[in-house]
């Protein structure tokens, strides 16, 4: 059980310690090499896979102190920005 709350431990001081270092980074207008080592562990790439025609290649960015995160689905991404843009619409009218 201490090894299951030190392990919770050290990955929430871990998250906070990634918040702190995008706070120090507001808008990005490039990505440069500094900001790539400050911010991803590593990249993988995988071989690319011909599926009805089409080429696809997977890409993973283990990214520092928070490892790998996986994003939301292209349309759980678009739902959720809309809701992003109808929140921010609210606030400013």
């Amino acid at each position: 059980m201490e090894t299951s709350l030190e392990a919770t431990t050290d990955r929430a001081a871990d998250l906070q310690r990634f918040i702190d270092r995008t706070r120090q980074v507001t808008r990005l207008t490039e990505l440069t090499p500094e900001i790539v080592h400050e911010f991803i562990d590593k990249i993988v790439v995988s071989k690319p896979d011909k599926t009805d025609g089409k080429r696809h290649q997977r890409v993973d960015i283990h990214y520092n102190t928070i490892g790998l995160w996986c994003a939301p689905p292209p349309e759980e991404m678009e739902k959720l920005f809309q809701e992003y843009l109808a929140g921010r619409r609210k606030k400013t009218a």
